[in-house]
């Protein structure tokens, strides 16, 4: 993971739906590690049953996250919120780029 939090930081969650036509494969999935590398805070996905980093390529893509997925993308860190919202604009800009 990206690190460990420190004490009296933020924990927040939110569920994401992947609406990439094609998923998260190579391009989008290192988009999404360039973007969550910007915080400080640990940011996870979960998806299909898999905990990721989201600082991973390899855990990301070994995920098989597809278009329609729901994912749960969790961030604590001081950062957490801006974390959360960023990557919440990062994959729903994915689709736009991929049509």
């Amino acid at each position: 993971m990206s690190g460990k939090p420190r004490p009296n930081t933020i924990k927040v969650s939110r569920k994401v739906r992947v609406t990439n036509p094609t998923g998260l494969h190579a391009r989008p999935t290192s988009e999404l590690v360039r973007c969550a590398m910007r915080f400080k805070s640990v940011i996870t996905l979960e998806a299909n049953g898999r905990l990721c980093s989201a600082i991973s390529i390899m855990d990301i893509m070994t995920a098989d996250i597809r278009t329609g997925a729901e994912i749960l993308v969790t961030a604590e860190g001081s950062d957490a919120e801006h974390a959360l919202d960023a990557i919440e604009k990062c994959l729903a800009e994915m689709e736009k780029k991929e049509r």
